[in-house]
C-alpha cells in the first residue's frame, strides 16, 4: 500500500432521542507541530468508531475500514437497532444506539457519518470526549460551526479531518502534483454534473446489499425535499470546490447563477485566482445523461485534463498532462485507487505518528465559504434579473 498525500443521540443519521444502551454484537500526512502518540494509544492501529450506520456508511465507509491498514473497527452506533445490530454482526463490531454510550467505549476516534445538519453536533462531542475524528463534508452546516470545531480541536490536541475522500483518489493527487509542469495557470474549469435516473441502477450494480430503516429513510428524504436547493450544492458542490482549490489554490466568487426547475438545480458561476487565472465552474444535480465529473487546467506551458468517474466504482480518475515543450501528453495507470481506503489509512497514519492529515478543518472551512459566495451570488443576480 503506497501512502500518499448537551448529548445528541443519532437515529439512522438523525439526532433523536434514543435509548443509552450498549449491546456488543458477535494524501501522506501533512506534518506540523507534531502531537507525539497519545499515551491511550498503544499499538500499530487505531481503535475506531462508526457514528451512523446509513447509506454512505454501509455503501463505502465500512467496507474500507474492513480492508485498511493501521485501522480496527470496534463500534458502530445507530439509534436504528436494526442498522446498529446489522452493521456490527456484518464487521464483527459492538453495537451502540447513542453516540454518548459510543463515545464512552475504547476508541481512539470516530468517523461521523450522520446527516449533514448534525455533523457539528456529534463532532463537538466526540472532541470534547477526547476523540479524534474524521467527518463527512461538509464540517458542518455553516462556517461559525467549522472555525467553533477547528479550535476545539486545535485547543484538545485532537485530529479533525474532513472526509472529502475525492483528495485520496490517485488521479487527483497526481493531477495537482504536476501543476507546476503546466506554468502560470490561465484557465481553471470544474464541474461536477450528477445523474438523475441512472444513479439508482449504476448504485445498485456497486454497493453491497443495504439495509434501510423505512422510518429513518422517510424521515430524511422530507428533509432533503424542504431543503432541496441548500441540500444539492452543500453536498454535491462541496467536492468541486474542494478539488479546485486542492488542484490550484484558493480563489474568489465573483458571480453566480442558478437555473432550476421543481427537481433539478444547476449553477454556473464565475471567479478570479489571486494570480489572475479565470475560473468556470458548475454544479448541476441533476442532469438526464450520464456522470459528469472533471477538470481543465491550462497554464502558460500546457494543460490537464482530468476526468473523475462515479465514486462509487472507486476507479482513479484518469489524467493527461500535456507540455508544451515535449510536445507529449503524459497519462499515468494507476492500481491502488480506493479513495475511501486510502482516506481511512491516511487518517489513521495522523493519528498514530501525531501529524495533522488533509483536508483539514481549515480546508472544510473555506470549501463552505465557497458554497457560501455561489449561494448568495445567485440569490443577488435573481433579485436584479
Amino acid at each position: 500500500m503506497m501512502w500518499y498525500k448537551g448529548s445528541p443521540e443519532l437515529v439512522s443519521g438523525a439526532v433523536t432521542d434514543g435509548v443509552p444502551a450498549a449491546v456488543p454484537v458477535a494524501q501522506p500526512a501533512v506534518e506540523s507541530k507534531p502531537r507525539g502518540r497519545p499515551a491511550h494509544i498503544v499499538s500499530e492501529h487505531i481503535r475506531l468508531g462508526v457514528i451512523g450506520c446509513g447509506r454512505i456508511s454501509q455503501a463505502a465507509h465500512l467496507p474500507a475500514i474492513a480492508k485498511a491498514e493501521n485501522v480496527e473497527l470496534k463500534a458502530v452506533c445507530d439509534a436504528s437497532t436494526t442498522l446498529a445490530n446489522t452493521m456490527a454482526l456484518r464487521y464483527g463490531a459492538s453495537a451502540f444506539y447513542t453516540a454518548n454510550d459510543l463515545l464512552g467505549a475504547p476508541v481512539d476516534a470516530v468517523l461521523i457519518a450522520v446527516p449533514d445538519r448534525f455533523h457539528a453536533a456529534v463532532a463537538r462531542q466526540a472532541l470534547q470526549a477526547g476523540k479524534h475524528v474524521i467527518v463527512e463534508k461538509p464540517i458542518a452546516t455553516t462556517v461559525t460551526e467549522s472555525q467553533e470545531l477547528r479550535d476545539l480541536a486545535r485547543s484538545a490536541g485532537l485530529e479533525l479531518q474532513v472526509a472529502n475522500m475525492k483528495r485520496f483518489d490517485p488521479g487527483v493527487q497526481y493531477a495537482a502534483e504536476a501543476v507546476a509542469k503546466i506554468g502560470p495557470l490561465r484557465s481553471v474549469v470544474g464541474w461536477c454534473r450528477v445523474m438523475s435516473q441512472l444513479r439508482a441502477p449504476i448504485e445498485a450494480t456497486f454497493f453491497p446489499p443495504l439495509v434501510v430503516d423505512a422510518t429513518a429513510q422517510a424521515q430524511e428524504l422530507e428533509y432533503k425535499a424542504a431543503h432541496r436547493a441548500e441540500h444539492l450544492l452543500a453536498t454535491h458542490g462541496i467536492h468541486t470546490v474542494d478539488l479546485l482549490r486542492y488542484l490550484a489554490g484558493d480563489y474568489a466568487i465573483h458571480g453566480a447563477v442558478l437555473s432550476h426547475n421543481e427537481r433539478d438545480y444547476s449553477w454556473h458561476a464565475l471567479g478570479r485566482f489571486p494570480d489572475g487565472a479565470a475560473l468556470s465552474l458548475e454544479v448541476t444535480a441533476s442532469v438526464h445523461a450520464e456522470w459528469s465529473e472533471g477538470f481543465d487546467l491550462y497554464g502558460d506551458a500546457g494543460h490537464i485534463r482530468l476526468r473523475c468517474p462515479f465514486p462509487f466504482t472507486r476507479q482513479p480518475s484518469s489524467v493527461r498532462v500535456f507540455t508544451e515543450a515535449n510536445q507529449a501528453y503524459a497519462e499515468p495507470v494507476f492500481g491502488d485507487s480506493d479513495p475511501y481506503e486510502r482516506q481511512i489509512e491516511a487518517f489513521a497514519r495522523g493519528v498514530l505518528l501525531g501529524k495533522t492529515t488533509v483536508p483539514t478543518a481549515d480546508d472544510g472551512i473555506e470549501a463552505l465559504k465557497v458554497i457560501d459566495a455561489i449561494r448568495d451570488a445567485a440569490s443577488r443576480q435573481a433579485a436584479h434579473g
